[in-house]
């Protein structure tokens, strides 16, 4: 049986989405043809494992004594347990899956990580996880792929600083009110306000920029309607899903409307056939030009008939099994397909040339005992 490393937690804001995540793909692969391996990331950035682990009361009440630390190293795709200050392997790590929402996971750090130990991730790699995360990259990307998005502005926390009323003069010049203002690195609906006029947008971006050092300050559509769509790729085949539409309380899809059960979803989405189409070959579209691995979901508004992408989530909540899975049963059979597609993309990586013996080294061109610097030819 292979061994499947789950990583959850992490130092991030979205710390206890992420735990929900984790602990329900870890749990939901008991029993299959995978072993789960759940590995903790506490808030402070240290690795754990553990049986205890899988319990998400556990994670909520962390106590490190009943639980070890673990870790990775470059070139050698095991799993290692720190005692004393040495290592001791545990186990192979076969295969990976980041369940890391936020900074330090979802942004491609734990992908670049997984990459030098040559453990294959079943998730986004380093280049489409990091693009997507910011939300002031992605945008630029996604006009060069002619993907329609908010009109926007960035405003970095160094400009800001040094004059608030150059920013503020800067947004009135590019945008018109109601704009919302955003942490560009950031989900969950942490740290994001719609500010109605210039009055409150000093405010706003003072709170965002608690969050990040860069902000996105967007236009601010009335009445729109936010859809949500994901996508896979198993094979050489894309998998879609269908439309969903989060119900909005106010202004703003809120944390609470994700998480606390305070949100109500259509599914699939009410909106015309035409839309729905638009959307599935856009999000199908953005997966093929970014190369994305693993599962994805992408967010839209809807305004009227116009579409706009509004951000691409590389490591969604729940990973996004309920756009594909009629249940959490069919979680394990989601996960493990993604793992099989994972081990054998890193089996076609590897097949890649990386030695070529160029004989420089030997060429004494820099001559015995020299560095080279200032050397006559």
């Amino acid at each position: 049986m292979k061994n499947i490393l789950v990583f959850f937690g992490g130092v991030s804001c979205e710390h206890d989405v992420s735990v929900i995540t984790g602990t329900m793909v870890a749990n939901s692969l008991k029993g299959g043809n995978f072993d789960p391996i759940p590995i903790f990331v506490d808030e402070n950035g240290e690795w754990y494992g553990g049986k205890e682990l899988f319990d998400i009361g556990f994670c909520s009440s962390f106590d490190e004594k009943k639980v070890y630390k673990v870790t990775v190293v470059p070139g050698d795709d095991a799993l290692y347990r720190i005692k004393n200050r040495k290592l001791k392997k545990i186990s192979k790590a076969d295969v990976a899956i980041n369940c890391l929402h936020g900074l330090n996971g979802e942004d491609g750090s734990l992908a670049g990580l997984l990459q030098l130990s040559g453990i294959p991730l079943a998730s986004p790699s380093l280049f489409a996880s990091s693009l997507s995360m910011d939300k002031y990259y992605t945008k630029l990307l996604l006009a060069g792929l002619n993907v329609a998005c908010a009109p926007y502005v960035r405003i970095c926390r160094d400009n800001y600083e040094r004059g608030k009323e150059f920013a503020l003069d800067f947004v009135k010049k590019k945008l018109e009110f109601p704009v919302i203002v955003k942490p560009a690195n950031l989900g969950s609906s942490i740290g994001i306000t719609k500010v109605s006029d210039e009055g409150k947008l000093i405010d706003a971006l003072d709170r965002a920029f608690k969050y990040d050092g860069k902000v996105v300050v967007e236009k601010a559509f009335e009445g729109f309607r936010e859809i949500n769509c994901a996508c896979y790729k198993s094979g050489d085949k894309y998998f879609v899903s269908e439309c969903e539409e989060p119900l909005l309380n106010g202004d703003l899809l809120s944390f609470a409307d994700k998480y606390n059960g305070e949100g109500v979803k259509n599914f699939p989405a009410e909106i015309e056939p035409s839309i729905s189409k638009k959307i599935k070959e856009t999000v199908k579209y953005v997966y093929r030009k970014l190369d994305f691995k693993g599962v994805i979901r992408i967010d839209f508004l809807l305004v009227g008939n116009e579409v706009y992408l509004n951000e691409i989530n590389s490591v969604p909540g729940s990973l996004a099994y309920y756009l594909f899975c009629s249940s959490t049963d069919q979680l394990s059979e989601f996960v493990e397909r993604l793992c099989v597609d994972a081990i054998n993309e890193r089996q076609k990586f590897d097949s890649n040339l990386f030695k070529y013996k160029s004989g420089i080294l030997n060429a004494g061109f820099f001559g015995k005992g020299k560095t080279g610097r200032g050397n006559k030819r």
